[in-house]
């Protein structure tokens, strides 16, 4: 596609930082503010456009560590984010270029979701604090997705339902609608945070047999694996 714009796509890093094997960078300008994941933690700072000009200030970020790969891979990124002065698309790709006017980061869109979400999912995973906890152990959690734009499943203790609209990577979720058991409070908690965890929700990312549900900045809430049918 050509036709993007830069505010609205969620951008992932295509080139201009080493990118360790399995590290995600990404960028989403929306309403004056990028946010997204800068390898291990995620960022924000706020941004100004005129013409082709891309102001950007301070950065602030999470302060959680990681592998040293990463975090250089991180520090790069964020030292070349601050330098940046301008923009251009280039075949529906971003291109960031500093003061000079230099390419220095270069951005492909994150690729649509279709109809693969569709299905039974397990949660794998779900953020609590600052990082995702597996819930491997806990293999009764589960969502599923309809084609008709509805989302169901079970939340741990209770039962959960309501809608699920997806419009490319993007993704509104609720309001969900709960039956009403009781578990024990441990049970209770844990599906607290799921619930919470999957109100954050605001984007999707798809990969094979896998589904990672995102926050704003870009951030993994919720981890599925599909189901066998």
């Amino acid at each position: 596609m050509t036709d993007r714009t830069l505010e609205g796509p969620t951008w992932h890093l295509d080139r201009g930082v080493a990118l360790p094997a399995g590290t995600t960078i990404s960028a989403r300008f929306v309403g004056g503010t990028v946010s997204g994941t800068a390898g291990i933690n995620r960022y924000r700072a706020d941004y100004r456009l005129s013409g082709d000009d891309l102001e950007l200030g301070p950065a602030a970020t999470t302060l959680m560590a990681g592998d040293p790969a990463g975090m250089r891979a991180e520090h790069d990124f964020l030292q070349l984010l601050g330098a940046i002065d301008g923009y251009r698309l280039e075949d529906g790709d971003l291109v960031l270029l500093d003061r000079g006017q230099k390419p220095i980061l270069w951005f492909t869109a994150a690729p649509d979701v279709d109809e693969g979400i569709v299905g039974s999912w397990a949660v794998r995973g779900v953020r609590i604090g600052d990082g995702v906890v597996s819930s491997a152990a806990d293999p009764d959690r589960t969502m599923t997705f309809t084609a008709d734009g509805q989302v169901s499943g079970d939340a741990g203790v209770n039962q959960f339902s309501g809608t699920a609209r997806v419009d490319g990577d993007r993704i509104t979720i609720g309001p969900l609608r709960t039956t009403r058991m009781a578990g024990s409070p441990e049970a209770m908690d844990a599906e607290a945070a799921f619930l919470r965890a999957v109100e954050e929700v605001v984007a999707v990312r798809l990969e094979g047999d896998a589904v990672s549900l995102l926050d704003a900045d870009g951030g993994t809430q919720v981890h599925l694996v599909r189901q066998p049918t």
